[in-house]
């Protein structure tokens, strides 16, 4: 995503958001943006404004992408129920998504793949997402975990 289109999202923010929802906003923008430079240009950001959850066009395809920070995950604070309605029927039939990958975002170097594929596991996270990757952050490097 190149700089005018990283600001053209940040200025579709909704300035009625909160101070802490405009910086989950921007985060997620910057996120995406890392992704797709990782992942392959090809990729089409269309949007996260409406959803959590980043609308992006790959092969012709919907895709929607999911973004878990690590810090989540250490606080146990992540729940299930929040992310697997993104990939049921309806909200496929309501947003015309076709796919959805699910990404964890890492902020610190070398961590071990295990505990992502552990978490994984323990989450069937599998029964949701046709992908799931691991973005370093700091090492601008993803890995494909499924």
């Amino acid at each position: 995503m190149n700089i005018d289109t990283f600001q053209t999202f940040l200025e579709r923010i909704d300035p009625a958001l909160t101070k802490e929802e405009k910086k989950d906003k921007m985060v997620q923008i910057a996120d995406i943006s890392l992704f797709t430079q990782c992942y392959s240009t090809h990729l089409t950001f269309m949007g996260c404004i409406e959803y959590d959850i980043n609308i992006m066009e790959h092969n012709g395809m919907k895709t929607g992408v999911l973004f878990c920070d690590l810090k989540k995950l250490k606080k146990d604070s992540f729940n299930p129920w929040l992310y697997t309605p993104f990939s049921s029927e309806f909200f496929r039939s309501q947003t015309n998504i076709d796919d959805f990958w699910f990404v964890f975002v890492e902020e610190t170097i070398n961590t071990p793949f295990k505990k992502f594929i552990d978490f994984i596991e323990d989450h069937h996270l599998t029964d949701y997402y046709s992908k799931i990757f691991l973005l370093s952050y700091f090492e601008s490097n993803l890995h494909q975990l499924k």
